[in-house]
């Protein structure tokens, strides 16, 4: 039972963390997808300086 109660946990900490880490995704088609799609990094001074923080450029990924 307390086994089947952390799987149910750990599930719950998942989904709750992916839906407050849909802010971290790419636009398809911005200059970060299109860098990530060839294996790279975006490499403008916006989006390194978001990435560094955290975050997806806010000005590049509306």
């Amino acid at each position: 039972m307390k086994k089947l109660l952390s799987v149910f946990a750990v599930l719950s900490l998942m989904s709750f963390v992916s839906a407050f880490g849909e802010d971290t995704k790419v636009k398809e088609g911005s200059c970060c997808d299109k860098a990530a799609k060839k294996g790279e990094k975006c490499a403008h001074p916006c989006c390194v300086k978001a990435v560094a923080d955290g975050k997806v450029c806010e000005k590049c990924n509306k």
